[in-house]
């Protein structure tokens, strides 16, 4: 819930969609394939601002922690060092997971709507980049919840930017399982490339929050990124976009292979933070 009430959480979140539903519509992109733009859109979307989410407001919920006394004051109640560490993490990585899938959601529906335009282009002539409806739902789920937020905040006082994020969740998710129903087997294949371009950033966060137990921000963002540069080289296992152009899947071998082997990094990162939490005087 903190990493939620983070501004800089919701920005990215918002980025991130505004990416996804202007790209296909843009004019800059008229000599471009719609479809196919929609969908590099929303994969761009997830793994850059999916890392970004991942490294700083991870570090900014640890950090918070450590220089306000809250740490200290946690382990003065029954709760371990390790225990402390996990829980920060797993809900950093949950808080991450939300963030994958409203950001997904919102690609499934600018992706349909890129291809029903397309069949209505098709048929009739005229230039249709995006079916209308779904072009207005993935905007409303930009909009939508600032101003329903806004209200709440004046009316009942509630948080603005966590309600922000918790009602664009819940309305993009909604637009997303609709819109994956009707794409049938073509969201299933879009499905398992999302699950491979977010491990980058699942790795990068657990590193973030070990970083954070131990350094400062600014060197903790530091050594994150450089732990991504540092992965880039395996980059192609992970970001396979390309893979999916003219109908073409992912195998299910590959894709498990590529998680199982992400697996060690994360194991790896948990270790050092609670070996940093242990340590930390």
């Amino acid at each position: 819930m903190e990493m939620l009430s983070e501004p800089l959480s919701l920005l990215l979140l918002l980025t991130a969609l505004v990416i996804e539903v202007l790209a296909p519509v843009l004019h800059y992109h008229q000599f471009g394939e719609a479809v196919r733009t929609a969908r590099d859109a929303g994969f761009s979307a997830l793994f850059t601002c999916g890392i970004a989410f991942a490294v700083f407001p991870t570090i900014r919920v640890f950090r918070r922690e450590m220089e306000t006394g809250t740490y200290e004051m946690a382990l003065a109640h029954p709760v371990s060092r390790c225990g402390f560490f996990l829980a920060k993490s797993f809900g950093a990585f949950l808080a991450f997971v939300l963030f994958s899938v409203t950001v997904f959601s919102v690609a499934l529906v600018m992706f349909k709507g890129a291809a029903v335009g397309g069949e209505i282009a098709s048929k009739t002539g005229t230039i249709v980049r995006v079916y209308g409806p779904f072009f207005v739902f993935g905007v409303g789920a930009i909009i939508l919840p600032l101003a329903i937020s806004a209200a709440l905040n004046r009316f009942f006082r509630c948080r603005f930017v966590l309600s922000s994020f918790l009602i664009c969740a819940v309305f993009s998710l909604c637009g997303g399982v609709a819109s994956g129903v009707m794409l049938g087997e073509v969201a299933c294949k879009l499905l398992p490339a999302s699950l491979l371009v977010s491990c980058p950033a699942a790795v990068v966060l657990f590193s973030a929050a070990a970083f954070s137990v131990r350094l400062k921000t600014n060197a903790a963002a530091s050594a994150a990124l450089l732990i991504l540069a540092f992965s880039l080289p395996a980059m192609d296992n992970y970001y396979r976009v390309e893979s999916l152009a003219r109908g073409g899947s992912l195998p299910c071998l590959e894709v498990v292979s590529a998680v199982l082997f992400a697996l060690p990094a994360v194991a790896a990162f948990l270790l050092f933070g609670i070996y940093f939490s242990l340590r930390r005087e």
